[in-house]
């Protein structure tokens, strides 16, 4: 009896041991995924193009969303099916190019653990937090009497590339094995706005007589000329570990630094009560002076907009971050996770549940909640030893239900490895 409940003790610890070096040598398949702490190191020189592209919107469907894209005509109906919600509407977009050159060595500064790699990425993120009022306006013009406010939204767009290199750090021969990314580089922004109102903003009137309050920041640069466009320094951070044979951990911090524009900088803001009753014309002679219609529309719009050009300023650029916490089970690995776009929007928790449906082929879906909801998918295949491609598709449920949901996306990536 004592030998036969041994025999099947050990036959319980084995099965998990069994499928845990299965999954070991299936993930010895991916040397692309170098990084991954189930998989241990290998000394290889990787090339890899990454390309993503998201769209995340709340309270706006894709039947708003796809005229954009598409260059079509945004249906009256449309418009009026989106604007009977009364809440705030939010649209993200993230989008990222990224190439990049690993090589992961085990000679390198007389320390084996040590690495290098070098990238080059365009970056851009723009985030939208507008009112009902506001929307209405925009869409609709100012056809009601009642007010229309528009109190704390915003309006966030950044375009920027970066060019550096950085530092691979592994550990292995440890009880929790760890890798750790850290990168500098050269930063280009080329892009920036910003815009944010306060409180007690609205306006009332039609379109001969009305009174506007406003409480707003805004700064704007962009530019052709490379001498003004905003030069300064990014980074990313990027951290995994193995806390067992089935339990591992991690956070990412990319594309975050600072830019400063040089005399490209153009502000506006205003902080008052303004009425508007027309134009006087005191006679018909001033129907061809443009100077008196000049300074008419001057001293109204002045006090509206408190315009600044050519200065100079450096901006903060915030990371796009993500946590996780990943566990093996026989059925799959299942991650919950915390993402930020970098942006005034919520962060979002997921959770992404992977496998290997084939040895060469990885499988996963992710689906996220508070603030915004969607479902996403995406593949990993291993062609061969040398050539490793990535696809995914996000937001499966507003592609389903344009009429409901909003989003769309993508991401793909080719790598090659020597």
């Amino acid at each position: 009896m004592n030998r036969v409940f041994k025999l099947f003790i050990v036959l319980i610890l084995s099965v998990p041991a069994l499928a845990q070096n299965s999954d070991s040598i299936k993930w010895q398949r991916f040397r692309n995924m170098f990084d991954n702490p189930y998989k241990p190191f290998k000394k290889a020189l990787i090339y890899s193009f990454q390309y993503h592209n998201l769209t995340s919107a709340n309270k706006i469907s894709n039947d708003f969303i796809y005229p954009f894209v598409f260059k079509n005509n945004l249906s009256k109906k449309v418009i009026d099916d989106n604007l009977k919600s009364s809440k705030n509407r939010q649209l993200s977009i993230e989008t990222n190019y990224e190439t990049k050159i690993t090589y992961l060595t085990k000679h390198l500064f007389n320390n084996k653990n040590i690495s290098f790699y070098l990238k080059g990425n365009l970056h851009s993120r723009t985030y939208v937090n507008i009112s009902d009022g506001a929307m209405k306006l925009i869409f609709r013009g100012n056809t009601d009497s009642k007010p229309y406010n528009f109190n704390n939204s915003s309006y966030y767009n950044l375009r920027m590339k970066e060019i550096g290199g950085g530092i691979y750090y592994h550990k292995e021969k440890t009880n929790k094995p760890f890798n750790l990314s850290v990168g500098l580089f050269v930063l280009k922004a080329l892009k920036y706005g910003n815009i944010n109102t306060h409180s007690n903003n609205y306006l009332q009137g039609n379109e001969d007589s009305f009174k506007v309050k406003l409480d707003y920041s805004a700064a704007f640069a962009t530019s052709t000329n490379l001498s003004l466009q905003g030069m300064g320094l990014g980074s990313e951070v990027i951290f995994n570990q193995k806390i067992s044979d089935n339990k591992t951990w991690g956070f990412k911090l990319d594309n975050f630094g600072f830019a400063h524009f040089n005399q490209n900088m153009s502000t506006y803001s205003s902080n008052g009560s303004y009425n508007f009753d027309g134009i006087y014309i005191p006679n018909i002679g001033r129907l061809g002076d443009n100077n008196y219609f000049q300074n008419q529309l001057d001293s109204f719009t002045n006090p509206l907009i408190n315009k600044k050009e050519n200065q100079s300023k450096t901006i903060w650029i915030a990371p796009v971050s993500f946590i996780y916490y990943n566990i093996h089970l026989k059925s799959g690995y299942y991650q919950f996770g915390v993402k930020h776009t970098g942006t005034k929007a919520l962060p979002i928790a997921e959770f992404r549940y992977f496998k290997f449906i084939k040895s060469n082929l990885l499988f996963g879906v992710t689906t996220g909640f508070i603030g915004q909801h969607y479902l996403n998918t995406d593949i990993s295949w291993a062609i061969n030893q040398h050539w490793f491609f990535q696809a995914g598709i996000s937001h499966l449920e507003a592609l389903a239900l344009p009429k409901t949901f909003g989003g769309l996306g993508g991401r793909y990536g080719l790598q090659f490895v020597f």
